[in-house]
């Protein structure tokens, strides 16, 4: 489809008295269309995915992440060296460096869960209580009127008092 207007735009735009013969513009243009054949059978070929395709990209992503983290934290604790006066040897400047790390984030954390664990028991006691005090307005199980009942009483009267 494309290739007839492509090959009218190339004898177009060859001189009108070369002396070279189209055999390689020939060459090129059945190249171009032996690579969109090969493009589109390979397109409508069946693809077999594999069930551990997923896992294993997950598996790479969860490597990547870890190493990045232990990237930044070296980095971390390398400017955090950096900050100890020269007459510490680096070695201990550097395990108290990270000793200080471990422990603001462990208190971090410790923050972070206590918060979280705090809040879901305030959701829990008010959620009982809230159901405790509640109790006589649920649905009645002794066989009397139900609220529908009154609804579509209720309705009727109030349908009867605009007629």
């Amino acid at each position: 489809m494309a290739t007839a207007p492509s090959l009218h735009l190339l004898l177009l735009l060859r001189p009108p008295n070369s002396p070279q013969s189209l055999s390689p513009l020939k060459d090129q243009l059945s190249f171009s269309i032996a690579t969109r054949k090969s493009n589109s059978l390979i397109s409508l070929r069946p693809r077999r995915h594999s069930r551990f395709a997923p896992v294993a990209a997950a598996q790479s992503t969860v490597v990547r992440v870890l190493q990045t983290v232990w990237r930044v934290g070296k980095d971390g604790i390398e400017a955090g060296t950096r900050l100890v006066p020269d007459p510490v040897p680096r070695p201990i400047a550097r395990i108290s460096v990270a000793g200080v790390a471990v422990l603001v984030s462990l208190f971090l954390l410790k923050s972070i869960l206590s918060t979280a664990f705090f809040v879901l028991a305030m959701m829990g006691l008010i959620y009982t209580a809230f159901v405790a005090m509640n109790k006589d307005e649920g649905p009645r199980s002794d066989g009397g009127s139900t609220n529908t009942e009154d609804t579509l009483e209720e309705a009727r009267r109030i349908m009867e008092k605009y007629k």
